[in-house]
């Protein structure tokens, strides 16, 4: 996957709108990263990382019902403190 792409998946927690890649990327970067299985088209305009989604359990389950619940939980960036109420 191209490394500018893969930032941006990461940064949003495995998930990318089409309209943020394409604001970095060429859009030839998107579909060669669905055709390379690496993203997979989860509602329309919205991709995740393959990496995200529990097997199917029937041929026909949508993408978006096989999703991690913990997908799209942005990523705090080098250097972020998590802070704890004491």
């Amino acid at each position: 996957m191209h490394p500018v792409l893969w930032e941006l998946v990461e940064r949003g927690g495995g998930l990318v709108t089409r309209t943020v890649a394409g604001q970095v990327v060429p859009e030839w970067t998107l579909r060669r990263a669905c055709r390379a299985g690496e993203l997979v088209r989860v509602l329309p305009e919205v991709y995740a990382a393959v990496h995200l989604l529990a097997p199917p359990s029937r041929p026909d389950t949508p993408a978006v019902s096989r999703l991690d619940p913990g997908a799209g939980r942005p990523w705090p960036g080098p250097g972020a403190v998590e802070h704890s109420a004491t």
